[in-house]
């Protein structure tokens, strides 16, 4: 299976506000449903609300879940490439699929597709980029990425920082990591959106149409079809904080995330799969020249 080349037109207005793009964005010739992407076993997963954080290597690390090598975007500076780039948060599972407990480390595995597929200059490295919420140096990443299973409790300050953030222009991509959860209210869905009226009081989440840009910047989406978790009625659209008519929160309740660390997509497996990069990659694209 082959991806049809697709390009975004850029303005001056565009690349004057976002300097992470190679002349134009777009697909290069790219076969994502080819071998390396596929055919993995289901992982045996569970979380904790904190892993410890090992000042002396530099690493977080939890009794069953591996460690995270610590690559840290502030203490090596990215310069003009993009960055994928997670937030650490008090109170969850912020590490969800990124420990090398996981076959391969998710937000890596997307990154790499991310350069491949694209002309976005993307900074790769051997561990995922992540940065807490409390660091000086977030205000350097215009995308950030969260995800979880439940739990976030900023402070009063940390919420003024994410408002300053988003009015700076920023954007953050969140996925629910479970929408079973709590009798199909999700597990991190009702914190994001705790969380977000904290921020912005005036804003409420919005169903986002398959009409809007976010699903066709690179690839055209007209069908849902999800991240590994596609359940009617409850993780079959996705839902955004809008600034006028840009979305400045993107919020996907069916979790791109686990596609991309290789679990079993149901119910469309493999197809759904390709489905979730796809869309990962209209997301950053969209952020990036919005």
């Amino acid at each position: 299976m082959s991806i049809e080349k697709k390009h975004i037109e850029k303005t001056d207005h565009h690349l004057s506000r976002r300097s992470f793009i190679k002349n134009t964005v777009g697909i290069t010739a790219s076969a994502i449903a080819g071998g390396s992407l596929f055919n993995v076993a289901d992982a045996q997963w569970g979380f904790r609300e904190y892993i410890p954080y090992d000042a002396k290597r530099d690493q977080h690390y939890g009794t069953n879940y591996g460690i995270i090598d610590h690559h840290h975007p502030g203490m090596d500076p990215t310069g003009e490439k993009f960055a994928f780039v997670r937030l650490k948060y008090p109170g969850g599972d912020w590490y969800t699929n990124i420990v090398n407990y996981y076959r391969w480390p998710s937000d890596l595995k997307f990154t790499q597709i991310l350069a491949e597929s694209t002309s976005i200059d993307v900074d790769v490295r051997r561990n995922p980029f992540y940065v807490d919420i409390d660091d000086s140096w977030l205000f350097n990443y215009p995308f950030l990425f969260m995800t979880g299973h439940r739990g976030i409790q900023l402070s009063n300050d940390q919420v003024k920082k994410l408002r300053e953030y988003f009015e700076r222009g920023g954007f953050l991509h969140v996925e629910d990591c479970d929408a079973r959860l709590n009798g199909g209210r999700g597990g991190l869905r009702l914190h994001i959106y705790e969380m977000m009226r904290r921020v912005f009081p005036e804003k409420k989440f919005e169903r986002l149409d398959l009409s809007h840009k976010i699903y066709h910047t690179l690839y055209e989406h007209n069908e849902y079809l999800g991240g590994d978790k596609l359940i009617r009625g409850i993780a079959d659209y996705d839902e955004a904080i809008m600034d006028d008519d840009k979305v400045i929160v993107y919020f996907c309740p069916s979790d791109l995330n686990c596609a991309w660390e290789g679990r079993q997509c149901s119910p469309g497996g493999d197809e759904q799969r390709i489905w979730a990069f796809e869309q990962g990659m209209n997301v950053v694209a969209y952020a990036l020249t919005r």
